[in-house]
Formats: C-alpha cells, structure tokens, sequence
C-alpha cells in the first residue's frame, strides 16, 4: 500500500505540473477518513502574495470542508501545506515559477478527528484561505463505501519538518538596471545570536541559514559566516552572474533567510533589522544603485 500511494503521488505530481492543471485533487477516489492530496497552481494565489516559488503558504492559514452527494457538509483538517519542484533537467523548470504547492487534507474532523458520515457519490472539497488564496478552492472527487484512515506522510520520508517551508524572511533586489546587467551582489547581516545547541538531542541548532531559491540562470551561491569579538555572527551572501541578469531576471537572486532559533523567528522583522548593506556590481565591475527588500518572516 505504501510503494502504491507513493506511486500514485508522485505520478499525479508529474501529471499536474506538466499540465499546468489550475486545482485538483489528486486522489480521484476517497473514504470517509482518508487523506486527500490536493494540487494548487500560481492562480490560486493572491497578487500580493508573489510567485509561487517565492509565497509562503502553511496549513494554519487554510480552512477546507467537504460537501457530499446528499448535500450534508462537514469540516476537514488541513494537515501539511508543502511545495515541489520540476527536475531541473526538464522543460517544465524553465519556465519563470516551476513550484507547485500540495497540501494535505485528511477527511476527519479537524478538532474530534471522527469520521463524517459521508454519502458515496461525487462530493466537492472546499479551500479557504482569506487573504492568500483570490477566491475559494472548489475541488471534485469521488467518496466510496468503506472506512479510512489518514495516511502518515512520513511512511514517505514526508514528515512535516522536512517538507514544510521553514520560518523564513524573503530577501530580493529592487529596482532599475538601466541598459547595465547585474553581475554580483553582496549582502552584510550582523545579527545578535550565534548556533546554539539542542538540550535534549545534542545537535547543533543555527541561528543563520541563508538559501538562494530555485531559478533558471546560471547563478553562483555563496555564504560565508563569522563570529565578531563582540559575540555577533556576520553573515555575507554573496551572488554572482557571470553572464550578467536582466532586468527581468531579478528574481533569480532571491534568497530565504532562515533561523533554527525560536527566539528569532518570534521576532518578524529581525532579518529587516539586522541587514547592514548590500553592494551591487554590472558584470564590468562597476557598483550600481540598487535595493534590496526583506520581509517579514513568514
């Protein structure tokens, strides 16, 4: 059941990027307690919101119910929100967002976790997430006799720390390249915490994680940390385009900032706070005007 589930997952992955399918449910037939994996596209996502490789979309802001044949509705839980990528081989990854978000619902109550008593026949799976979704998430499958069960993704090696997006800030630079292309970019970040270590299992807990987010250029990554005599950690990302970026490639240099410390990540704008400077380069070497925006973590 496991390598069968997992087939199947992956196929209707494969199937709905290359699609380009807008929402699906990507389980085509469900009992009542099963967990139904639903496919969302960059259309679902509200314009502020961004690319779909860049939004943020967790599991706390979605809602979702099921309405059955009989037209009895009953609320279900959303267990993980999670992105995937297109193989970067593949003709799918050159296009501008090639991330695809999942998310997980498990036909159960979400507060009891009981089983609704729902009509086979078709039903219709409702998403709602006000603020990041442009309008409800209407989804059709089919409900069978029989009782379910929700799957353990982590049966997968999914387990919700691994496939999740980690708290994190959006660093990304702004504004006008002119007939210039950029070739570098430095980022300075002098924040006050340093790694530390986890009391109950010993591993080493990082106070800066630096990621650059999936593209299509040839973009080379780099991050270099220290610790100063004052007790702060310097944090230098450094970005290079030998070929240079447009001014619609901007994107390609797009980083998460990203902290395994819980005292950080209770502070939303500590990324903003914390950023010293930015330097940016054309591909002559010559140091341009530009910005650099950061979020809050999100």
């Amino acid at each position: 059941m496991k390598t069968l589930f997992a087939k199947v997952l992956a196929l209707a992955v494969l199937a709905s990027m290359l699609g380009a399918c807008k929402e699906e449910a990507l389980t085509a037939t469900a009992r009542t307690g099963d967990t139904v994996i639903v496919s969302l596209s960059t259309d679902d996502l509200d314009e502020g919101m961004g690319l779909s490789s860049t939004a943020i979309v967790r599991s706390a802001y979605l809602s979702s119910h099921i309405t059955d044949q009989s037209g009895e509705q009953y609320a279900t839980r959303v267990r993980h929100v999670f992105k995937v990528y297109a193989d970067p081989t593949s003709k799918v990854n050159s296009a501008a967002s090639s991330a695809l978000w999942m998310a997980a619902i498990d036909l159960v109550d979400p507060i009891s976790s009981e089983l609704p008593a729902l009509s086979s026949g078709v039903a219709t799976l409702t998403l709602s997430a006000p603020g990041y979704f442009e309008s409800d998430k209407v989804v059709n499958l089919e409900i069978v006799p029989g009782l379910g069960a929700p799957k353990d993704l982590s049966e997968l090696s999914f387990a919700p720390d691994v496939i999740e997006p980690a708290p994190q800030a959006l660093a990304r630079v702004t504004g006008q390249l002119a007939e210039h292309r950029l070739g570098a970019v430095e980022h300075l970040f002098v924040i006050p915490h340093s790694k530390g270590v986890d009391p109950t299992t010993g591993e080493e807990i990082a106070a800066a994680l630096v990621r650059k987010l999936p593209g299509t250029a040839n973009v080379s990554f780099n991050v270099q940390q220290a610790t100063t005599e004052f007790g702060t950690s310097e944090v230098r990302v450094f970005l290079t385009a030998i070929q240079g970026l447009t001014q619609e490639q901007l994107s390609e240099l797009d980083i998460a900032l990203i902290s395994e410390l819980s005292e950080v990540n209770a502070r939303p704008d500590y990324w903003i706070q914390h950023h010293r400077s930015s330097k940016y380069y054309d591909i002559s070497g010559n140091q341009l005007s530009l910005t650099t925006e950061i979020s809050m973590i999100r």
